[in-house]
């Protein structure tokens, strides 16, 4: 997979060769190789499969299930895969609203096969909230003890980021970091400095100690960058 591509998952109730109407004059069919979707400027390239043994369990690690979500997405017949990239903020933006629209036409949830998390239609407007950082549901953050670790950010052309378990509200302030990197054009890179006002600021450092070994599929070719408090 090109690193700067996403790859979306939506489990669906319907078969891999049955339409899949998203929109009263958006389907999606057997042989649909590419896609757009009403209210995105994004273009998708469309893959779809069949059903996935394995996808209750990826859920179940990042949502608290309700027993009716547990059991459609365990019983979902297909997989629809959109793929695409994103360039800027309004990009994500324009995905989130497609997105959207994918669980307004009933699809079960989605999993972001670049970072790994998988959302519910509730966990993910949960966590998008008012949408003023709509990054936050495509990074994941994995915590190692003493440090957490972003998972995702090669998608936009970016270095993942890690911050100390120590600093107050950690898992907030790596995502306010990965915003404004990707959308206010801070450079990713050792020596930059990230204000939030009101006394608070970051500074960049290159970090030498990376979560993934360089043979996995989730390694990160451009490096990680810590976030140290001025």
């Amino acid at each position: 997979m090109n690193m700067n591509q996403f790859v979306l998952a939506f489990p669906l109730s319907v078969a891999v060769d049955e339409p899949f109407a998203i929109t009263e004059n958006v389907r999606v069919l057997a042989d649909t190789k590419t896609l757009m979707i009403p209210g995105c400027s994004v273009q998708f390239n469309v893959v779809r499969q069949e059903a996935s043994a394995d996808l209750l369990g990826i859920f179940r690690e990042h949502c608290d299930l309700t027993e009716d979500e547990e059991k459609a997405i365990f019983a979902h017949r297909s997989l629809l895969f959109l793929l695409g990239n994103v360039k800027n903020l309004e990009d994500v933006r324009m995905v989130n609203v497609a997105i959207s629209k994918m669980f307004e036409a009933k699809a079960l949830g989605v999993y972001m096969q670049q970072s790994g998390t998988s959302w519910t239609p509730d966990a993910f407007y949960d966590l998008l909230g008012a949408g003023e950082y709509p990054m936050d549901p495509w990074i994941d953050i994995i915590n190692s003890g003493e440090t957490l670790y972003s998972l995702g950010l090669a998608t936009f052309a970016l270095p993942d980021l890690c911050i100390s378990t120590s600093i107050e509200d950690p898992e907030e302030a790596l995502l306010m970091v990965a915003d404004s990197l990707f959308g206010d054009g801070i450079p990713a890179k050792s020596g930059s400095i990230v204000d939030f006002g009101d006394g608070e600021s970051y500074v960049l450092r290159q970090e030498t100690k990376t979560f993934f070994a360089k043979e996995d599929p989730e390694f990160n070719k451009q490096g990680v960058l810590r976030i140290v408090k001025k």
